[in-house]
C-alpha cells in the first residue's frame, strides 16, 4: 500500500505542476506524456528507495577484482597536460585579482602539504588506481580486499614536481592537479564570504570552460551548427546534436590521455528507464543524459579536493574534475542550452550502484557525469 501511494502521488503531482508548452498541443498527448514521465521518475525513485531500505541486496556488495582496463593511461599528451595545469591558474588569477605568479609561488607549499597529509606515514583507503598509488606507500604488497586501492602522494612526487619533471606522467599529473586546485581553493574560497565564494566559483567555472574549449580542445570534431540553426526556437532545435558535441569533446580528451575510456548513456540511473526525452526539453522541460568515464587521471585528485570540502565546507565547487566538466558546460552554453553537470564517483565492478546511495569509497574508481539540460524557467 505504501508503494502504491507513493506511485499515485508521483503520477498526479508532476502533471499538476507541469507547465504548458508555448505551442498548442493536444490535451490527451500532454496527459499521456505527463503520466509516462511520472511513472519513469517513480521507477527511478523506487529503485533507490529499495536499496536504502534494504529490500534489494545489490550485486556490488560482493567484492570482485578491479578490472585492469580501468587503470588510467600511463601518460598524457605533454602539451595538453601542461595546458590543463596552467590554464586553471591563469583563470583563477583573473577571477580573484591576483597575478599568475602569485598563485604559482603558492604551489611549493601546496605540494608539501599534500605529502604531509597523504604521504607515506598516513595511507588512507581510496579509489585512486594509478599503479604507483595502488599499494600502500612504502610497501610492495597491495592492501585491502581485491579491487580496493589506497590513495597517497609519495614524497618522490613532490621532488619530481619541484625538479620540473614532465607532468605528462599520469601519476605526477594527478598530484599536480590536486596541488593546483588546493591553491585555487585557498585563493577563491578560503576566508571568503559566502557571497564572494559563489561569485568566484561561477567566474572560475565559466572562464575555465571557455578557455579550455577554445584552447586545448579547439581541435575537437564538433558537429557544425549554422547561424540559422542557432536562431531557431527551442521547440525546433535538436538536443541530440548537443549530445554528439559533448561526445566529440570527450573523445579528444581520451585521445590526449586524460582518461582510458568513456561511454554515453541516455538511460536513467536506477530502473534503467530511458529518461532522455528531447521532446520534453523542446517543450520547455528538463532532461538528462550521462557519461561514464573509466581510468581518469584526475579521479584521485578530484576526490581529495571534494573530501576537503565535505570536511571543512571550504572549496565548494572547485575540484580537478572541472577540466572535464567545465568545457562541456561551456559548449552547451554556447549552443544556448543552459545545463548543470554533476560529477559522481562509481564502483566499476559488476552492478554499478547508484553513486548517491553507495557508501564504500574504497571501490570508487569510475566517474559518472550527469548532464542535465535545464528547463526553460530554471
Amino acid at each position: 500500500m505504501v508503494q502504491l501511494t507513493r506511485r499515485l502521488f508521483g503520477v498526479v503531482l508532476p502533471f499538476l505542476a507541469t507547465q504548458q508548452p508555448a505551442f498548442s498541443e493536444d490535451l490527451s498527448t500532454t496527459v499521456r506524456r505527463a503520466i509516462v514521465r511520472s511513472a519513469q521518475i517513480a521507477d527511478q525513485i523506487d529503485s533507490v528507495w529499495q536499496q536504502v531500505a534494504g529490500e534489494v541486496v545489490p550485486t556490488w556488495q560482493r567484492p570482485q577484482a578491479l578490472s585492469t582496463s580501468n587503470i588510467p593511461p600511463a601518460s598524457l599528451d605533454e602539451a595538453f597536460a601542461g595546458s590543463l595545469l596552467s590554464i586553471p591558474l591563469e583563470v583563477g588569477a583573473q577571477c580573484c585579482g591576483l597575478s599568475v605568479r602569485e598563485l604559482e609561488l603558492r604551489m611549493p607549499k601546496a605540494r608539501r602539504e599534500a605529502v604531509l597529509l597523504y604521504g607515506d606515514s598516513q595511507p588512507a583507503p581510496a579509489p585512486l588506481n594509478n599503479e604507483p598509488l595502488y599499494v600502500r606507500m612504502g610497501s610492495s604488497e597491495p592492501s585491502g580486499a581485491p579491487g580496493t586501492a589506497t590513495r597517497g602522494f609519495s614524497r618522490a612526487l613532490a621532488t619530481a614536481a619541484e625538479r620540473g619533471e614532465f607532468v605528462s606522467n599520469s601519476t605526477l599529473f594527478n598530484y599536480e592537479a590536486y596541488c593546483t586546485w588546493r591553491v585555487l581553493q585557498a585563493a577563491l574560497s578560503d576566508s571568503r564570504s559566502p557571497a564572494e565564494r559563489k561569485r568566484l566559483q561561477r567566474c572560475f567555472g565559466e572562464r575555465l570552460g571557455a578557455a579550455l574549449l577554445h584552447g586545448p580542445l579547439a581541435l575537437a570534431a564538433l558537429p557544425p551548427v549554422s547561424p540559422e540553426e542557432m536562431k531557431l526556437p527551442r521547440a525546433e532545435r535538436s538536443l541530440c546534436l548537443a549530445v554528439d558535441g559533448c561526445d566529440a569533446l570527450l573523445r579528444l580528451m581520451q585521445e590526449r590521455g586524460l582518461f582510458s575510456r568513456y561511454q554515453v548513456s541516455l538511460q536513467g540511473m536506477g530502473s534503467g528507464t530511458d529518461l532522455f526525452d528531447e521532446s520534453d526539453w523542446q517543450a520547455g522541460g528538463s532532461t538528462l543524459w550521462t557519461f561514464a568515464i573509466s581510468g581518469s587521471t584526475v579521479i584521485g585528485a578530484s576526490q581529495l579536493a571534494q573530501d576537503r570540502t565535505a570536511a571543512t565546507g571550504l572549496g565548494a565547487g572547485l575540484y580537478p574534475g572541472q577540466v572535464i566538466t567545465a568545457p562541456l558546460a561551456s559548449y552547451l552554453g554556447e549552443l544556448g542550452i543552459p545545463a548543470r553537470i554533476d560529477e559522481y564517483f562509481l564502483d566499476n565492478r559488476v552492478g554499478r550502484p547508484d553513486p548517491r546511495t553507495f557508501s564504500d569509497p574504497s571501490y570508487y574508481s569510475d566517474v559518472l557525469l550527469e548532464v542535465v539540460a535545464l528547463a526553460s524557467d530554471a
